[in-house]
């Protein structure tokens, strides 16, 4: 018997029905974006003329320092940077290369270079994304930053991440591209919301940066609400969009460490949510749906969705960190993963599996590790979470599988003085090293 054929339904394509203009919209609302560059930036005056002074002997052909720029999430960091490098090439006549690199994505020595390869403006065969040396790599842009007889800045976005992951080779790399390339020159601007950073560098790297600093305060509300005021001008009609919106958002922003990136989001999402419900304006429940819309908790879907194992080891991080109130050991980590398992009544994956997936929970941003040099004890790695930790938990908590977690004797690993890193160790951290130097019969030797 042959089975009826089921007549197939047309569905009309539903963007169709979108409505392709708004009635109060006049302008792009891209305009409001992170990646959007204003061509003023209200309340960074101090620090764009003190960028202008540190970046003038660029003018005259001559090497300017190197400058990080410090400053919360949303402070105006890479907005000021890219004003003023923008003005900066256009005063030169396009003399000066700008070459702006995210961190956050490209962290590998080999990645950054080639980033930088494909900035500089010359007619060039493309460097393969893997393969070549990376000696090759770095002679290669040589070669190009020479052909091109252009000065180049390299502005490196969230220039922490470099050390977070390989222990700061990466920028060795690049400061030594700095040192190598005199004319035309190569310097670096950077920008990080870790207040310890330099602190925190290898002190190979740190001689080597020679910096100069800026840092940017957050924003206060009414600062806030003159940014918004400015940057909405000719994206809606003005008697479309009520001035308590832009005092509430402002507001917002300002309970959210003086954010502005967090401030202009909540804006665009509220002129959005206004045009989807086909509103005559903008007003302040807009504002407070896209607030919830913005306050989807991100952080418990992501924590959901891993795998028990990373689960298990994420939770070992957290309760190492608990102990230590800072940076674990991964031998420490290992140690009390085993424990939770145990309790748990879960069988351990190896040591290696374990190192995967530590260094997959570091690029889903749950975690932060980075390198630590123990000398002729070689190297290993510090871990710690990245942020929210008791909100961590808890969320891991909600898994049926580790609900019955109730805690467990924490591993300690032996920690042993770091060689080549003269930065200073915590309290607990320094109390094991005189513990150990005391012990050990060779500790004059090890001293010099």
């Amino acid at each position: 018997m042959t089975a009826p054929v089921m007549n197939a339904v047309i569905m009309d394509n539903p963007f169709t029905r979108v409505n392709k203009s708004a009635p109060f919209l006049i302008g792009d609302l891209s305009t409001l974006g992170l990646s959007f560059v204003p061509e003023s930036l209200p309340h960074r005056e101090s620090q764009i003329e003190n960028m202008v002074s540190l970046l003038e002997s660029a003018v005259r052909g001559t090497k300017p320092s190197n400058i990080i720029l410090f400053g919360k999430t949303g402070t105006g960091k890479t907005s000021t940077a890219r004003h003023v490098t923008s003005l900066l090439s256009e005063a030169v006549e396009g003399k000066i290369s700008v070459s702006y690199i995210n961190c956050q994505i490209y962290d590998s020595p080999y990645s950054i270079l080639i980033t930088i390869a494909q900035s500089i403006n010359i007619r060039a065969d493309p460097i393969p994304p893997l393969g070549w040396p990376l000696d090759r790599v770095y002679n290669e842009i040589l070669r190009r930053i020479r052909e091109s007889n252009k000065d180049l800045i390299i502005i490196l976005d969230e220039i922490d991440k470099l050390t977070q992951k390989n222990g700061g080779d990466s920028l060795y790399v690049l400061l030594k591209l700095c040192e190598d390339q005199v004319n035309p020159f190569v310097s670096v601007i950077g920008i990080t919301n870790n207040n310890t950073f330099i602190q925190e560098l290898d002190a190979r790297v740190r001689s080597r940066l020679s910096q100069e600093s800026i840092v940017f305060n957050p924003y206060n509300a009414s600062e806030l609400r003159d940014i918004l005021t400015f940057r909405i001008k000719g994206v809606v009609k003005e008697e479309c969009i009520d001035p308590s919106v832009i005092n509430l958002c402002a507001a917002i922003g300002a309970q959210e460490h003086g954010d502005a990136r967090k401030a202009l989001d909540l804006l665009r999402i509220s002129i959005e949510t206004a045009i989807r419900e086909k509103s005559e304006k903008v007003r302040e429940s807009h504002v407070l749906k896209a607030r919830a819309k913005l306050e989807t908790d991100v952080l418990r879907e992501t924590v959901a969705g891993l795998p028990l194992h990373s689960k298990l080891v994420l939770l070992g991080v957290i309760v190492s960190r608990e102990m230590e109130n800072t940076q674990a050991f991964s031998g420490e980590i290992m140690e009390n993963y085993r424990n939770i398992c145990k309790e748990l009544g879960f069988t351990p994956l190896t040591s290696r599996r374990f190192g995967d997936l530590i260094s997959d929970l570091g690029e889903s941003g749950l975690v932060i590790t980075k390198m630590k040099n123990l000398g002729r004890h070689g190297r290993t790695r510090l871990i710690t979470v990245a942020d929210n930790p008791e909100v961590i938990k808890e969320r891991l908590l909600e898994d049926d599988n580790l609900r019955a977690f109730r805690g467990i004797h924490l591993g300690k690993q032996a920690r042993f003085a770091p060689y080549g890193d003269d930065s200073k160790p915590t309290a607990s951290e320094q109390e094991e090293i005189d513990d150990i130097l005391d012990a050990r019969p060779d500790r004059s030797t090890d001293e010099k």
